[in-house]
């Protein structure tokens, strides 16, 4: 059985660009020193297109939208109940990284995130294709709503109703798994399993699942799995305030009198509050992906190694009194993590976790999530058990949030501190605390060996996911490869960090620029190719896809 290994990421989110741990660092920043902060903000000054410091940082993380934002990419820009919201680095567009042609905002960061995640490989995406079958690559990827702008499912609802018209691009784009469509088509010229695995706030983990299973059961040798979504559509303002979950202005600004904070004006980057005195939360927008490669193919490449995607586990709540109320299936999701980490790690890891919870900032979410985890905690004899919530950073990017986790938790494994809850300086009374430490400082975590990542979604989508650190996935692969493998990786990785080296100048230093293959290297099926009872022949590039299939249906068959 293949172990799934993390090779390589990229995104792009409030916090700005993933790759090189960099939203990770801003949501640390003053905890890094003089040279990582200058990355930090060389990277945003290259999105931003801005030099100034304070503007940089005032633009980055949840904050208040940018007032010309729905007129630029809505057909509405009417009053809302916030204007507060994870947007992206101000003055950054993702369409205008390559040759975008009306497309919906979260398929534009689609293809600038996934264009990050291959650059960051360190290996030509063409070197890697000479040696992986297409049908061997796979894309796992969408929303949880819909791209609801108006280049997609916004201008087909709104378009006639604007004085505008509907387009013949605005019903195939507005698909919840067109970001795995653009990823294939745009990107990666991938032939793999396709598609979304649709589950409310719980998409990335839901889609990550079927990445691992790909994978670990060797039907793909190359699976990138990702989500993305722009929730800052002012429909979904309306309707996440119609359901009483969004803070707005007015419970915010009573909050604040309540705590004794300035209440002149609503904080708007304070306005996401997990598990502290809240009132709801706040939307976001990213476009996260992980390229997950089987064991034996990224040594042999010698591409770097973040770590392992051990396992991601979906359960339902059962029966429920409504469809946004909280149940019992995350319970039992985050219970198999903890009893994952004892079956690869023994007993002593459940001492080497920190947990990415899903905190929304909801009072309802804070006394629910905080009874999961500290319950089962408990139940295993754990203690202390370290508790972030980075959407008091990002807000809630919907399919996305679980990306967002992951990309954090890549980085705390790198930079060694894990972000601390930014908008709080202590715990509601109502929440669970016994086993847990929830972060309100930036908190050492070197010896860490795992990390959980929990999302709780409307509907009862619920998802745990378990990812192990690089020291600890190294152990693995040498358990299972010899140190003679090891070895010969580290050789080639040497190379391969040169490569890496200078993409990280490249973005420090250059205006961002997306991979896009658009018209080029088609393969037309009724011209093109070969066949055979075994295989395809694609006369375009030379490549052979088999047709042959494994089917565990032995015993029925003799």
């Amino acid at each position: 059985m293949n172990l799934p290994v993390i090779v390589s990421y990229g995104g792009i989110n409030a916090a700005g660009r993933s790759v090189f741990e960099l939203s990770h660092k801003r949501m640390i920043f003053q905890s890094l020193s003089d040279n990582e902060k200058n990355e930090v903000l060389g990277s945003l000054e290259m999105l931003c297109g801005n030099s100034d410091r304070e503007y940089l940082l005032a633009k980055s993380l949840i904050r208040t939208i940018d007032e010309d934002f729905f007129s630029l990419h809505c057909h509405r820009n009417p009053d809302l109940p916030t204007r507060a919201g994870g947007q992206l680095p101000s003055g950054f567009n993702p369409a205008n990284t390559y040759n975008a042609r009306q497309h919906p905002r979260a398929l534009a960061m689609t293809i600038f995130a996934v264009s990050d995640a291959i650059k960051n490989l360190g290996i030509s995406w063409e070197t890697i294709t000479k040696k992986v079958s297409l049908e061997r690559i796979s894309c796992i990827s969408g929303c949880a709503i819909a791209q609801g702008d108006k280049f997609g499912m916004g201008g087909m609802f709104q378009a006639n109703l604007t004085g505008s018209r509907t387009t013949s691009k605005h019903l195939a784009m507005s698909l919840g798994e067109m970001s795995a469509d653009f990823a294939h088509s745009y990107v990666l010229g991938s032939m793999g399993v396709t598609g979304n695995h649709m589950g409310a706030c719980a998409t990335f983990h839901y889609n990550l699942r079927l990445g691992i299973e790909l994978i670990k059961h060797n039907q793909s040798d190359i699976c990138v799995v990702g989500a993305a979504e722009s929730g800052i559509v002012p429909e979904v303002y309306e309707a996440f305030a119609a359901t009483k979950g969004l803070a707005d202005d007015k419970n915010t600004l009573e909050l604040q009198k309540e705590l004794q904070e300035q209440s002149e004006f609503p904080d708007h980057n304070k306005i996401c509050r997990p598990f502290g005195k809240n009132v709801g939360m706040s939307l976001g927008e990213a476009a996260q992906f992980v390229v997950l490669m089987k064991d034996s193919l990224a040594l042999e490449l010698g591409l770097p190694i973040y770590g392992a995607a051990i396992s991601a586990h979906i359960h339902a709540d059962g029966y429920k009194k409504s469809i946004s109320g909280p149940g019992a299936g995350n319970y039992i999701s985050f219970g198999k993590c903890l009893n994952d980490i004892i079956a690869v790690g023994g007993e002593r890891s459940l001492d080497k976790v920190f947990i990415h919870a899903h905190g929304t900032g909801t009072p309802q979410n804070r006394v629910t999530e905080s009874h999961i985890l500290s319950s089962l905690c408990k139940t295993f004899g754990m203690n202390n058990v370290p508790v972030t919530a980075i959407k008091s950073y990002l807000g809630h990017s919907l399919a996305a949030a679980g990306g967002d986790q992951l990309i954090s938790a890549l980085g705390s494994f790198e930079t060694g501190l894990i972000p601390k809850i930014a908008s709080i300086k202590q715990t509601a009374e109502d929440v669970y605390t016994d086993s847990l430490e929830f972060v309100l400082e930036n908190r050492p975590c070197n010896e860490m060996q795992f990390v959980i990542l929990n999302s709780k979604g409307f509907g009862g989508n619920n998802a745990s996911a378990l990812i192990a650190s690089k020291p600890n996935t190294f152990s693995m692969l040498q358990n299972k490869h010899g140190k003679d493998a090891i070895a010969n990786w580290h050789c080639l990785n040497e190379e391969v960090e040169k490569n890496r080296e200078e993409f990280k100048k490249e973005v420090l230093c250059n205006v961002p620029s997306s991979r896009y293959i658009f018209g080029e290297q088609v393969t037309e099926g009724i011209s093109d190719l070969e066949f055979t009872k075994e295989a395809i022949f694609d006369r375009t590039n030379d490549k052979i896809m088999s047709i042959l299939s494994e089917l565990p249906f032995e015993e029925y068959t003799k």
